[in-house]
C-alpha cells in the first residue's frame, strides 16, 4: 500500500497496527498536509456490524473540536469498499510508549492526566462515551499536548470485543467492572479506565493484574490495589484519594462528572507547582473508596459515657437490622415474575479440569433451579442446552434472546486445598448487579458447594423454600469428600458428547464419583446418560444395557430424580421402544411438571407412534403451563413445520416475537414459513428484521435459499458466502453455496464447495449414522461428483429410516428423480404431498421441472385438489 494514492491521499509509511486497524502516514495532496489514515479491519467495516452506526458515531465525535481530542478530517472508502478514517497527524509518541520507559514524575503525570480528563469531559458533555481509554489510545505530542484517539470506534468494537479472538490482556486491563459484566455503560466507565491509566503512569504497573483473562477480570471485580503512596512515598496523598474514587467498583461511588475530576487535578497541580495546598476540599475527599494500605491519619474522637452508650446501642441495632434491611432491599429489587438464565461461569486460571467443573456446575445449578418451577408462580429457567446452543454469554443477550429478566453469572477459582465459587445475580433489563455471594469449599468433607450454592441462589432470588422444595433440591446429594467434584466434572465433560473421547472421559469421571460414594444416585444417573450417548455415537448394543443398569440403580437409590426418567425415555426412544419412552417421560413430568425435555420427548414419542394429535396436545400443554415462555411456542411451531402445517406455525412464531421482540430466531422461523408458502415479500421482510437484530448465518442462508428459488443465483451465492464468513462448519451451507455457484456457471468454485460439503458431511455421519437429513444431503453432493452408487445407497438408507417428516419424504423423492428413478420419485412426492407438504414449495424446485410435466404427477395434484 505504501506509495499508493487513495482518494487524494498518498500513502507514505506504516505507523502501526492493532485490533482497531492499520495506521499509515499519508500526504493530503489537495490540502498539502500530513494525515494519519486508519484502515478498519473487515469485521468492523462490514455491513452486518453496523457500519452506518459507526459512521454516525465517528461524525458525532469529529464535531467535538477540542484540543485534547484527535481531529477527524474525513470518513471514506477505498475503491474496493474498505472503510478508512483520515485524521490529523501528530509528531510524538503514545502514552504506552512513554510509560514503557518507567513511571512518570507526579507533576508530569498529573499534567497528562488532566488533559485526558479535559478531553473526556468535553465528550461526556456531548453524550459521547469513549469505551476504550488506554495508553495506546493516548498520543503525547512533542510539545506535550495530549490527543485522545479512536473516538467513535470504541463503541462498535466493544460490541464484539469479548466474542472475537485476538483480544489482549492489555485492553482488558482497562475495562470497568460494569464493562466486564456486560452491563450498560456510561461516562463513569471512562472515568474508571482513566483511573487505571493514571495509576499506571505513577506506579509503572497496573492496579489490577492477572496472568489470564479470567484472573485479570476477577481482580478488577474484587481486588483493591495498593495505594500509590505505599508504592512511592513521594506521591501526594491527594492522588491516592483521586485514584481511589476513580477506581470505585460501583459507578455510583466514582466521580459523577468528569469536570469534578478535572477540578481536583488542577488543585493538585497547583499544589505541586507552589507547594501550597488549596483551601478548597477535593471532590475525592467526599465518599472516596479506600485503596489498600492508604496512609491516613485520623484524629481521635472523645465521647461521654452517655453518648458512648447511645452509640453502642445504635451500632448493636444496626448489626441486628442490616441483614433484614439487605433482605428488604433485595425483595424490592427482585421482580415478582422471574425468568432466569444461568450463563457460563468464568474459569479463573484456565486449568482444563476447572473448565469442566465450571460447565458442570452451570448445568447442575440450572437443573436444580428448574425444579423450583412447580413450587413458584411465574418462574421459569432457560434450559442449559438452549443457553449453550445459542452461545449466550451476556445478560443483555439473555434478555434479548430468551426474555430473561434475571441472569446468574459467576466464576470458579481453584486453590491448593479449596475451591472458591462466586455467584452474581444481575437484573437483565437494567444490567445492574442485584446480589453476589462467594462460597469457599475446603474439599475436605462432603461438598459445601452442593449444599450451599442452589440454596443461596434461591435466597438471592428471594424464593421462599418450603420443606418439600428444599427436599427436592437436596435429593441425591453425597457426603463423601471429592464425589461431588468428580460428578460436576463429568457433567461438564458430557456436554460435548459429539466427540467419543469426551463421552469416555465423562464415564471415567462419573465412575470415580460412584466409587468414592457407592450410594451416590446422581453419579449413576450421569453414567446412565453417558452410556446412552455412547450408544448413540457407536450403535454398539452393549452400551444400551449399561445405560439401563445405571439408570435403574439411580432409581433404586432415589426414585424422585426426574432426569433419570428422562434419560430412560431417551434411551427407549433411541432403541425404537416408543411406548416405554412415553411412560418414562410421563414419570419425569409427575416429579417435575415443567421439565421441557420430558415434554419434548413425550411429544416426539407420540409422533413416532403416528399419534400426531396427541403429540400436538403435549406441546399445547407445555405452553399452558408456562404461557409466558417463548420456547413452548417455538417447539409447537417447529412441530407444525415438520408436518407441513405452515399456516398453523405462523401464529406460534409470532407469539415468540411478541414475548421476545429482539429474538432473531422468531423472525427467522416466521420468514421460513412465509417462504414455504411462497409469500416471498413477507419472507424477505422477516429475514431482514432478523438481520437487523443480529448477523446470523442461518438467516443469511435462508435468505440465500429464497434468492435461489427466484433464480437469483449470484445474490444467493453472496448470501451463502456471508453465512460462511460467520460460521464455516455447516456442511449444508457449503452444499447450498456449491449449487448456487453451479447455477451461476462457476464450475470450479462449485466443485471446491461440494468437496468441502462432502468432507464435513461424512464427519457428521460418523457421529449421526441414522440421520436421514444428513444422508440425503450427502447423496446430493455425491451426484455432483458423478458417484451415483454412493448417492443411491444413501437415499435407500434414508428411505429405510421411515421418517414421518414430510420434508424428508419430499427430499427422498427429489433425490430419486435426480437418480432417474421417476417411479420412486413420484411415490415419495405423493406421500409427502398427502401428508401436507407445500405444493407451492414443490413447484418452486427447478430440479423437478421435468417431473411436473409427467401425467402421473398431474393426477397426484388433481387428487389433492379433489380431497380439499
Amino acid at each position: 500500500m505504501i506509495g499508493q494514492t487513495i482518494s487524494h491521499y498518498r500513502v507514505l509509511e506504516k505507523l502501526g497496527q492493532g485490533g482497531m486497524g492499520i495506521v499509515f502516514k499519508a500526504k493530503d495532496e489537495s490540502l498539502d498536509r500530513l494525515v494519519a489514515l486508519k484502515f478498519l479491519p473487515s469485521h468492523l467495516s462490514d455491513e452486518e456490524y453496523g457500519q452506518a452506526r459507526f459512521i454516525q458515531e465517528a461524525k458525532t465525535a469529529s464535531s467535538l473540536d477540542h484540543p485534547n481530542i484527535c481531529t477527524i478530517h474525513e470518513i471514506s472508502r477505498t475503491e474496493d469498499g474498505q472503510l478508512f478514517i483520515a485524521m490529523a497527524y501528530y509528531e510524538g509518541e503514545t502514552l504506552k510508549e512513554k510509560i514503557g520507559r518507567g513511571p512518570l514524575e507526579a507533576a508530569e503525570a498529573v499534567n497528562i492526566a488532566a488533559q485526558i480528563a479535559q478531553g473526556l469531559s468535553r465528550a461526556h458533555q456531548n453524550g459521547i462515551v469513549h469505551r476504550d481509554i488506554k495508553p495506546a489510545n493516548i498520543m503525547v505530542t512533542n510539545d506535550r499536548q495530549v490527543k485522545i484517539l479512536d473516538f467513535g470506534l470504541a463503541k462498535l468494537a466493544d460490541e464484539t470485543r469479548l466474542t472475537r479472538t485476538g483480544e489482549t490482556l492489555g485492553t482488558a486491563a482497562y475495562m470497568s467492572p460494569e464493562q466486564i459484566q456486560g452491563m450498560k455503560l456510561d461516562h463513569r466507565s471512562d472515568i474508571f479506565a482513566w483511573g487505571v491509566v493514571f495509576y499506571e503512569m505513577l506506579a509503572g504497573r497496573l492496579p489490577f493484574e492477572g496472568e489470564y483473562h479470567q484472573a485479570l477480570m476477577y481482580s478488577i471485580l474484587h481486588d483493591t490495589p495498593p495505594s500509590l503512596s505505599s508504592l512511592n512515598p513521594n506521591i501526594p496523598h491527594e492522588l491516592d484519594l483521586i485514584v481511589a474514587k476513580a477506581l470505585a467498583k460501583n459507578p455510583d461511588e466514582r466521580y459523577q462528572q468528569t469536570s469534578e475530576l478535572v477540578e481536583d487535578l488542577q488543585m493538585v497541580a497547583r499544589h505541586l507547582q507552589t507547594g501550597q495546598r488549596s483551601e478548597n476540599k477535593l471532590h475525592a475527599s467526599s465518599g472516596a473508596v479506600a485503596v489498600a494500605s492508604t496512609k491516613r491519619q485520623t484524629a481521635p474522637i472523645f465521647l461521654s459515657k452517655k453518648k458512648m452508650a447511645v452509640v453502642g446501642t445504635f451500632v448493636l441495632l444496626m448489626v441486628l437490622l442490616i441483614p433484614n434491611v439487605q433482605r428488604l432491599l433485595d425483595i424490592m429489587r427482585t421482580p415478582k415474575t422471574k425468568h432466569i438464565a444461568v450463563l457460563s461461569f468464568a474459569n479463573i486460571g484456565e486449568a482444563p479440569e476447572n473448565q469442566t467443573l465450571c460447565d458442570g456446575l452451570v448445568e447442575t445449578l440450572t437443573s436444580k433451579l428448574s425444579q423450583l418451577e412447580k413450587f413458584q408462580g411465574s418462574f421459569w429457567v432457560v434450559p442449559a442446552s438452549e443457553v449453550r446452543a445459542s452461545k449466550v454469554t451476556t445478560a443483555s443477550a439473555a434478555h434479548q434472546l430468551f426474555g430473561a429478566n434475571m441472569v446468574i453469572t459467576g466464576s470458579v477459582q481453584r486453590f491448593e486445598n479449596r475451591l472458591r465459587v462466586t455467584m452474581n445475580l444481575i437484573d437483565a433489563k437494567s444490567l445492574r448487579q442485584v446480589a453476589s455471594h462467594v462460597i469457599d469449599d475446603p474439599l475436605t468433607s462432603g461438598s459445601v458447594l452442593q449444599d450451599e450454592a442452589v440454596l443461596k441462589l434461591a435466597e438471592m432470588l428471594n424464593v421462599e423454600l418450603q420443606p418439600e422444595a428444599r427436599g427436592v433440591l437436596m435429593a441425591g446429594v453425597t457426603t463423601a469428600p471429592g464425589a461431588y467434584e468428580f460428578y460436576l466434572q463429568g457433567r461438564g465433560t458430557l456436554q460435548n458428547y459429539d466427540k467419543l473421547e469426551n463421552i469416555n472421559s465423562s464415564i471415567e469421571l462419573f465412575e470415580r464419583a460412584r466409587n468414592t460414594d457407592p450410594n451416590y444416585a446422581l453419579a449413576y444417573a450421569g453414567l446412565g446418560e453417558a452410556y446412552l450417548r455412547k450408544y448413540q455415537a457407536t450403535k454398539e448394543v452393549e452400551w444400551v444395557k449399561r445405560a439401563e443398569e445405571n439408570c435403574q440403580r439411580a432409581l433404586d437409590l432415589n426414585n424422585v430424580l426426574a432426569p433419570v426418567h428422562v434419560t430412560r425415555g431417551l434411551l427407549f426412544a433411541e432403541t425404537g421402544q416408543h411406548q416405554e419412552a412415553l411412560m418414562e417421560f410421563q414419570k419425569a413430568l409427575e416429579i417435575e411438571p415443567h421439565n421441557p425435555e420430558a415434554f419434548r420427548g413425550r411429544a416426539q414419542a407420540f409422533a413416532a407412534l403416528g399419534e400426531i394429535d396427541k403429540a400436538e396436545e403435549v406441546y399445547k400443554k407445555a405452553i399452558a403451563i408456562k404461557p409466558d415462555y417463548w420456547g413452548g411456542y417455538n417447539d409447537l411451531g417447529v412441530f407444525y413445520f415438520r408436518h407441513g402445517r405452515y399456516e398453523d406455525a405462523i401464529p406460534q412464531f409470532k407469539n415468540v416475537i411478541a414475548l421476545t421482540p429482539q429474538n432473531a430466531k422468531g423472525y427467522r422461523n416466521l420468514g421460513s414459513m412465509y417462504f414455504s408458502l411462497k409469500r416471498n415479500a413477507e419472507a424477505i421482510e422477516a429475514y431482514q428484521q432478523a438481520l437487523a437484530i443480529e448477523p446470523n448465518y442461518s438467516v443469511y442462508s435462508n435468505l440465500a435459499t429464497l434468492y435461489f428459488s427466484e433464480g437469483k443465483y449470484g445474490d444467493a451465492a453472496r448470501m451463502y458466502e456471508k453465512a460462511l464468513e460467520l460460521r464455516d462448519t455447516d456442511y449444508r451451507v457449503w452444499g447450498y453455496l456449491a449449487t448456487a455457484y453451479k447455477r451461476n456457471l462457476d464450475q470450479q468454485k462449485a466443485q471446491q464447495a461440494y468437496s468441502q460439503a462432502i468432507k464435513m458431511g461424512e464427519e457428521q455421519l460418523k457421529i449421526k449414522p441414522n440421520n436421514p437429513d444428513l444422508m440425503l444431503s450427502l447423496a446430493a453432493y455425491y451426484i455432483e461428483f458423478g458417484d451415483r452408487a454412493k448417492s443411491l445407497a444413501l437415499v435407500e438408507r434414508a428411505a429405510a429410516s421411515k421418517s414421518k417428516e414430510v420434508e424428508i419424504m419430499f427430499r427422498i423423492g427429489l433425490m430419486y428423480e435426480q437418480l432417474q428413478n421417476r417411479e420412486a420419485a413420484l411415490k415419495w412426492i405423493d406421500e409427502a404431498l398427502s401428508k401436507g407438504y407445500s405444493v407451492a414449495a414443490l413447484e418452486g424446485q427447478p430440479t423437478l421441472a421435468d417431473l411436473r410435466k409427467d401425467e402421473r404427477y398431474q393426477r397426484i395434484i388433481q387428487k389433492l385438489e379433489q380431497n380439499k
